[in-house]
């Protein structure tokens, strides 16, 4: 019971430590002020919806190369992580912008 809450506290204090590193970063950069509500919509979006379809596209890509292709199991995790970490680092470049 204590380690749902300690993971939910910690999962809240994540998120708004991640709306105001955003908000930080964009205003070092010299980029318009947006509210609050708007930042933590887009985090949100990022931390859920992107995430999930990226990760799903990787697994679906691991699966094809692994089993459609013939190409053993490690070569083709490593493959769809990597192409998961480019994916994702590009969009969260992109939500800084």
């Amino acid at each position: 019971m204590w380690s749902i809450l300690a993971d939910l506290f910690v999962g809240v204090f994540d998120f708004i430590l991640d709306v105001l590193l955003l908000r930080r970063v964009r205003s070092k950069r010299g980029r318009r002020e947006r509210s609050m509500s708007e930042d933590a919509f887009q985090v949100a979006r990022l931390d859920f919806v992107t995430m999930i379809v990226i990760g799903l596209a990787c697994a679906g890509l691991m699966l094809l190369l692994s089993l459609g292709f013939g190409l053993p199991a490690g070569l083709s995790i490593g493959i769809g992580i990597a192409v998961g970490v480019g994916w994702g680092t590009w969009r969260y470049l992109q939500l800084l912008r």
